[in-house]
């Protein structure tokens, strides 16, 4: 199996030209995704029989298996959820991500080395990375409120609210436990596995096959925005998803997008627990009108952001 090749450097200022990283040769990328596609459906089938089986065992109401809870559900039934999107997120994306690379890049180095994973990122760029995803939160923001203007089918916007009250009854956290839980299995773990699948897999298969990287991301960000079935999300969580991507392409480093990942949802999940302790006034549950104007100081950070990063590379 072929080594990773080197890091290529290039002129400071260009950060958008072909990538510093080339993914290793390997099997067809059809192939891949292919596998990918059918672990992660593999393991989130055996991953719900195992909750069930807790469930039943636990004489636990099934309800929670349909990803139903309400806003102010009690904290038992909240944690019984807490259990099933645990049980999900390893399966569904770290368990099979790790497989899929482990399986194709065997051995251990090999696999390690494929997903650039093998050394921690300077701080600077670390930071850089977080800094990148926070101050893009007006602009998301903005789309967010552009997508749900958007026309939707009836079932979809039926979907989008069980999703959203089943997220509200999770961000209900009475004690700190509460929040460590929530750090964990919103942020934590999703930063891991969907960066895992989405970036270190999808993605760096089709920066193979794709002779232009923008495209390569762009689809990226695309499938990441659309597996998660929340279509009101669409267009901010596709810019997201394409900020992730350019911060793994450009960096060359696995963790600064998993660090990035973290941060938005940990800021989310922080915000809402200051939110019900008291100590904030601001709900992030709550819709949020954003001025054009602040949106548009949102893309001028990003640009300048990207621009400090890619000079660093």
């Amino acid at each position: 199996m072929e080594e990773a090749s080197p890091i290529r450097r290039e002129e400071p200022s260009e950060f958008f030209h072909p990538p510093v990283y080339h993914p290793p040769s390997g099997p067809g990328v059809a192939l891949v995704l292919m596998v990918l596609l059918g672990f992660s459906l593999l393991f989130s089938i055996a991953g719900a029989m195992v909750f069930q089986g807790i469930a039943q065992l636990a004489g636990w109401e099934m309800s929670v298996m349909s990803g139903m809870l309400a806003p102010d559900a009690p904290p038992a039934e909240r944690w019984q959820m807490r259990l099933l999107l645990g049980i999900s997120q390893f399966t569904t994306f770290i368990l099979a991500g790790w497989v899929t690379v482990r399986l194709f890049y065997p051995p251990l180095s090999a696999s390690i080395t494929y997903l650039q994973a093998r050394q921690w990122p300077g701080l600077k760029t670390l930071l850089s990375g977080v800094l990148l995803i926070l101050v893009s939160i007006p602009l998301v923001l903005y789309l967010y409120e552009i997508n749900k203007a958007l026309p939707l089918p009836e079932s979809f916007r039926l979907m989008e609210e069980q999703t959203n009250d089943a997220i509200k009854g999770l961000l209900q956290m009475d004690n700190f436990t509460e929040f460590l839980a929530n750090l964990t299995l919103i942020a934590l773990l999703p930063a891991i596995g969907e960066e895992l699948v989405f970036r270190g897999v999808v993605q760096q298969q089709l920066l193979r096959r794709i002779s232009q990287p923008w495209v390569a991301l762009v689809l990226t960000a695309i499938i990441f925005s659309f597996i998660h079935f929340q279509f009101e999300g669409f267009l901010p969580r596709l810019l997201l998803g394409l900020l992730l991507g350019w911060l793994y392409w450009r960096t060359g480093n696995f963790w600064v997008p998993v660090a990035a990942h973290f941060a938005n949802n940990g800021a989310q999940v922080l915000g809402q627990y200051l939110y019900h302790q008291e100590l904030s006034t601001v709900d992030l549950e709550q819709d949020m009108e954003v001025p054009w104007y602040a949106a548009a100081i949102s893309i001028l950070l990003i640009w300048w952001l990207m621009r400090k990063i890619g000079s660093r590379q």
